[in-house]
């Protein structure tokens, strides 16, 4: 079947769905996001709450959900797509994803809330576009960071926040004991022009892991294989001789987190979802912060403000040219150390993030709240 046709077939069915479960809607624009909401929306089921999820990807695993509480809708054509959101009827929409209202994903005068659940810990006023939150009537804050930065960004609008913490910590950290951990480096940049991708950092770094015969997995941002295609192409060329290099474009990270031994990283979300859910520490090549909002600058005060700029610096070690080839004792270090970095880790975990460790379920009771 087209996705024409089956978007319109779908749409239809939505539109047929008894309105409870309306009362809590997804959208996930692919499967990458949609693991994200995995963990809540099977909670919300065992609660026995009736939600919907709609996904733009045929190969989402949630289509695969056979339980009476769950009604999955798939609206793979574009065109269909603008036409639902521009028209859906609901409670809460909840999205992990920017730019609402921007035209790809538009508000819909009928859905009375529309939800934000962070899907990463970068911040929203410098990492992205400046309006790419503007939509939003409810943000799920991870920590005491967001909130401050949610509350200036959005002074007198009437925001609504609900202090959530970051339940993706608590999803890593309970697999640890069934994953084991191998002696793989994993280096995973951001995505943009602004990557370490385009870094010769970068490249000095696994041409000097490569001498020292480590085990590498190259894991770009999922965005990247879209954004960053060619550069990509080109350094899995420059290095697909050395037979310890291997790419990994899986759309779940999980296993590949918890089974390196070290992960390298630039400005991506992913060493603190690695240094705070293993409790050890990661290495951040030294690049320009990641900016996308066009009215900020490099050296702005607002930089300093933000939770991956001052995250670093506690959660691990700020890697520049000079001191790749320190690398070996840095690991050493950190392993030396670990009782010492585990400490520092927790610590600022304790003080930053809301309801660690209870985060899901602080997720779960407070959608049962808003669907009540």
């Amino acid at each position: 079947m087209n996705s024409f046709f089956r978007s319109f077939l779908e749409i239809r069915k939505f539109n047929q769905i008894d309105s409870r479960y309306k009362k809590i809607v997804f959208f996930s624009e692919n499967n990458s996001y949609s693991y994200f909401f995995k963990n809540i929306v099977d909670g919300l089921i065992e609660k026995n709450i009736k939600l919907t999820f709609v996904t733009a990807d045929k190969k989402d695993f949630f289509l695969n959900y056979n339980n009476q509480n769950i009604k999955t809708i798939l609206i793979p054509n574009f065109l269909f797509l603008q036409f639902f959101f521009s028209n859906l009827k609901c409670e809460n929409l909840i999205l992990t994803m920017p730019d609402l209202g921007s035209g790809i994903i538009n508000k819909s005068p009928f859905c009375k809330k529309y939800i934000y659940i962070f899907h990463s810990l970068i911040s929203i006023t410098v990492a992205y576009k400046e309006k790419s939150f503007d939509n939003y009537d409810v943000f799920f804050s991870p920590s005491v960071v967001h909130t401050e930065e949610i509350k200036k960004k959005f002074d007198g609008m009437g925001k609504e926040i609900i202090k959530i913490g970051y339940p993706k910590i608590e999803e890593l950290k309970n697999k640890i004991s069934y994953i084991k951990e191998t002696s793989n480096i994993l280096i995973a940049p951001t995505w943009g022009s602004d990557s370490s991708l385009y870094s010769e950092v970068l490249l000095d770094l696994i041409n000097y892991l490569i001498k020292k015969d480590f085990t590498i997995i190259f894991r770009p941002h999922p965005m990247s294989f879209k954004k960053d295609k060619k550069k990509i192409e080109e350094i899995v060329s420059k290095f697909k001789w050395y037979e310890k290099f291997k790419l990994n474009s899986d759309n779940n990270n999980n296993n590949v987190f918890l089974e390196a031994r070290i992960l390298i990283t630039d400005w991506s979300g992913a060493g603190m979802e690695f240094s705070m859910s293993k409790e050890k520490p990661s290495l951040f090549i030294d690049t320009k912060q990641r900016i996308r909002n066009n009215s900020v600058k490099q050296g702005d005060k607002i930089l300093e403000t933000t939770f991956e700029y001052f995250s670093r610096n506690e959660l691990g070690i700020i890697l520049n040219k000079e001191n790749i080839i320190n690398i070996e004792n840095i690991i050493k270090d950190f392993e030396r150390n670990a009782k010492v970095y585990e400490n520092k880790i927790r610590n600022f975990k304790n003080k930053y993030l809301y309801n660690n460790g209870k985060s899901l379920e602080k997720t779960i009771l407070s959608l049962m709240s808003l669907s009540d």
